[in-house]
């Protein structure tokens, strides 16, 4: 998604509608041009139901536009109401709408009528300076949808994962030596899906664990050694039958899962891979260092494609939330990350910024900077992702891939205090 903050230029709106939702009906109220209201309506989230509600909203005004007020998240809702071209939708923040009621509401109650009603109060009169909403193209959505989805399993996996070890560790620990690195790899749940149990693997030949690891791509002979030797030497966390017996079924059947996952991942990375391929900004965000197609498919679908979509970098900071919020009240001043932003675009900055540490000179120059500051490094990160997000706005506005030699020539001219720090982490090298 994104906003569109032009003026609009098929105003005026022949009505103003907002819309409160919840999960299985959407309260609206209609006000028309002059500020009439024309009544609350409740409509069941059905898609049958919501289709023939805007129907009789366009049928109510043949041949007019119409803007609809929506209190973000509603993805869902959006998608569904951009496909009728007489709509302009303006989704806002819910802290707009918090401030917006409460300034007449004193006693702060609240409804899900009322607060329709303040929506569509809100964008009759404020439209001209809210953002409307227009969708991003085709490459751009999918590319969004895939990688959010992709995250989605891979934190799913990181919770099985951690869910495995602690099991593994209350019956069988020396699993978490002799699986390898990844305990959601192949090799690990093929392992323990083979030998749940201490008891079974020692029983096994040593030929035939060899063999397994050979046929599971690990082939260091010195690490097999060290395994069989492991192995061998093992003794058992507990001879409880009753655990011993009944441990093997949660293990191999979240080994299963973790399978599953791993294909679904693999399918993912295959998909986001060529479609970030074809899209139109593939050569700038290919060209970060340390992006490769996943984190590089994450950041163009961040930005998109339309080069008024942020008005300068300072916007794009604010937008995806690596910019700080100062508060300041008289002698008091405290800043605080940014709270109010897409959440999974600012997951994607910081984490790639992460990657850069080891990808690029001045980037691991400017973190270390950070930390000998006393910055944690969570802050260091975005402190860097912050500084990343200037320079991707630049090549985006430019449709030109990133030069790290450049960077840090135009570093150099400028006399920037990092070049020391370039030069110093050089000389160490």
């Amino acid at each position: 998604m994104k906003n569109d903050d032009r003026h609009n230029d098929r105003e005026p709106y022949a009505a103003y509608i907002g819309i409160d939702r919840a999960d299985r009906k959407i309260d609206t109220a209609l006000i028309d041009a002059p500020g009439t209201n024309l009544g609350h309506r409740v409509v069941d989230t059905k898609p049958a139901d919501l289709k023939a509600w805007i129907l009789g909203v366009a049928a109510r005004f043949p041949g007019r536009r119409v803007a609809i007020c929506i209190e973000q998240p509603c993805a869902n809702l959006i998608s569904f109401l951009s496909a009728f071209e007489f709509v302009d939708i303006y989704p806002i923040n819910p802290v707009s709408l918090k401030r917006w009621r409460e300034a007449f509401v004193l006693s702060h109650a609240k409804d899900d009528k009322g607060d329709s009603r303040h929506l569509a109060e809100l964008v009759r009169e404020r439209h001209h300076m809210l953002k409307r909403w227009a969708p991003d193209d085709a490459h751009t959505r999918k590319l969004r949808h895939l990688t959010e989805a992709r995250r989605t399993l891979v934190g799913e996996r990181t919770r099985l994962t951690n869910r495995l070890t602690a099991h593994l560790k209350d019956y069988f620990p020396l699993a978490l030596e002799v699986t390898g690195k990844h305990l959601h790899g192949q090799l690990a749940c093929r392992f323990l899906r083979k030998w749940p149990t201490l008891g079974k693997l020692q029983r096994t030949g040593e030929a035939t664990v060899r063999d397994f690891y050979h046929r599971n791509a690990s082939r260091r002979q010195p690490t097999i050694d060290k395994r069989i030797a492991a192995i061998a030497a093992g003794v058992p966390l507990t001879e409880d039958p009753a655990i011993l017996e009944t441990a093997p079924l949660a293990t191999n059947a979240i080994a299963a899962q973790l399978d599953a996952i791993r294909a679904g991942v693999e399918k993912f990375d295959a998909e986001i891979e060529k479609v970030f391929a074809e899209h139109e900004d593939h050569a700038i965000f290919a060209s970060l260092p340390g992006a490769g197609p996943n984190f590089g498919a994450r950041l163009a679908a961040a930005f998109g494609t339309d080069r008024s979509r942020y008005a300068d970098a300072a916007g794009a900071q604010k937008f995806l939330g690596v910019a700080p919020v100062t508060v300041q009240s008289g002698n008091s001043k405290r800043v605080h990350r940014r709270f109010a932003c897409p959440k999974f675009h600012r997951q994607t900055l910081i984490e790639w910024a992460g990657q850069t540490v080891t990808k690029s000179t001045w980037a691991r120059a400017y973190y270390l900077q950070q930390r000998a500051k006393g910055a944690k490094r969570f802050t260091a990160l975005r402190a860097l992702a912050y500084k990343w997000l200037r320079i991707i706005f630049r090549c985006w506005q430019d449709r030109a891939p990133y030069d790290e030699a450049r960077y840090i020539a135009g570093l150099k001219k400028a006399g920037s205090p990092l070049v020391h720090n370039i030069e110093t982490a050089g000389k160490a090298a």
